[in-house]
């Protein structure tokens, strides 16, 4: 069993000691015995295991645990309580440029970084020109890395991690620092060591690569692992954690099913898990597409027809700063598009408590073939929760075209043939 497992931890926590004067910290080292410091505690009894070849997401608040998480597994940092058990070469990229000395040039750190990684100078010297082929920084390599700008370091931390046949690769939020065609140049990168059963541990804040690549994904909440699932609810979950005023709890769950079996009774097409979150002063009644004529479309739509999405809300306050919006997903989770009555430039109207709105969205289906589900919310311009339900509905979309992806664009082609003499020279 254990030779499936890439990395164990049993019990893990980290804890630091804050102090509120620097004097208080030399108190403490010259009178032993009597702490000075305040016990600040980032992680907290963490067990988890990944699976040789997984690639794992890991999602949470700035300050949950996530870098120290990942700093632990790396073994650049030690847990105060707890065992850590990795089996396999780790390249991690954490902090932008960690491990970079800035009076070396780039191709010296390439060297000294690969020598870390493991690999002999030789092996090195094999796969540099791939390393700078990727990084594409040109003439810079031969510099010093304290005259780059954070995107070629990036760059070249990257190309270094990825290119040295790693076993378990560590990416910590490091990427979004580059630009998009070297974004594209990394994932793809990932997506290849996927491929070839490495294992990842990746960190982002950008939810549709987290549900792209991850085939699990952990929740961390104030240095604890609030939930493990698949990419999908756990992130409905984080999104609920970063839009509410409270805390969703783990098995808010068994609420939200009841509450929209009872506003969606006999609609086969509604989920049977719905994740819902907000402060209720104001709420969702229902939610369902139309076609035109304001008939109820149950669960299916033509590409190339016209639908609408239609909301209704009940409030129960005076709400002058409403906005009301949606977004269509496929079943991965990846949002395929989405606006709001504030992205639309369209003000709506103050509500007072107890009245009710509607509102209707009306989209032509450039929709592939497949299966889409519609998440519906409502909030306060500041972002603030009133309501929001995800996934509440599903629908099927049926063409006669054929095309491959998520959008059929209907593309036009023409072949023009010119007839060409040919000219003897004598």
């Amino acid at each position: 069993m254990m030779s499936e497992i890439a990395i164990s931890l049993k019990n893990i926590s980290k804890c630091y000691k804050r102090y509120n004067r620097p004097i208080d910290r030399l108190k403490e080292i010259l009178l032993p015995g009597k702490s000075h410091a305040q016990k600040f505690w980032a992680l907290q009894d963490i067990n988890l295991e990944v699976a040789q070849g997984e690639t794992l997401g890991i999602i949470g608040q700035n300050g949950s645990g996530k870098s120290t998480l990942l700093q632990i597994i790396a073994g650049t940092v030690a847990p105060t309580t707890g065992e850590v058990w990795v089996k396999g070469r780790v390249s991690a990229l954490l902090e932008l440029g960690s491990g970079f000395n800035p009076e070396f040039t780039g191709r010296q750190n390439v060297f000294f970084n690969g020598q870390i990684l493991g690999l002999s100078r030789e092996e090195i010297k094999t796969k540099f020109d791939s390393i700078a082929a990727f990084a594409d920084i040109g003439d810079f390599i031969d510099q010093p890395v304290k005259t780059y700008s954070s995107g070629m370091v990036v760059r070249l931390a990257f190309a270094v991690v990825a290119n040295t046949e790693p076993q378990i690769l560590i990416v910590d939020e490091a990427l979004a620092v580059g630009d998009a065609k070297f974004q594209a140049r990394c994932m793809k990168r990932i997506r290849q060591l996927k491929e070839q059963g490495v294992t990842i541990l990746f960190v982002s804040h950008d939810s549709s690569s987290i549900k792209a690549l991850c085939q699990r994904v952990v929740l961390l909440n104030q240095g604890k692992i609030l939930e493990v699932g698949y990419p999908k609810d756990i992130v409905n979950h984080y999104i609920a954690l970063l839009s509410s005023e409270k805390t969703p709890k783990a098995n808010e769950g068994d609420r939200i099913n009841s509450v929209v079996t009872k506003l969606e009774s006999g609609h086969d097409i509604v989920p049977k898990k719905i994740h819902r979150h907000g402060n209720n002063l104001a709420f969702i009644n229902f939610a369902r597409l139309e076609d035109l004529e304001k008939n109820e479309i149950k669960g299916k739509v033509e590409t190339g027809s016209i639908f609408r999405v239609v909301v209704e809300i009940v409030s129960q306050a005076e709400l002058g700063d409403l906005v009301i919006g949606f977004s269509i997903r496929n079943l991965v989770g990846l949002v395929i598009y989405g606006t709001n009555t504030y992205l639309m430039n369209i003000g709506v109207p103050k509500i007072l408590p107890g009245q009710q709105m509607t509102a209707s969205f009306q989209i032509p289906c450039y929709l592939n073939k497949g299966v889409y589900t519609v998440t519906v919310g409502i909030h306060s311009e500041e972002g603030i929760s009133y309501d929001w339900m995800d996934e509440l509905i599903v629908f099927e979309v049926e063409t006669s075209n054929i095309c491959e992806g998520v959008v059929d664009l209907e593309a036009e082609m023409k072949i023009q043939q010119f007839n060409t003499k040919i000219i003897e020279c004598i």
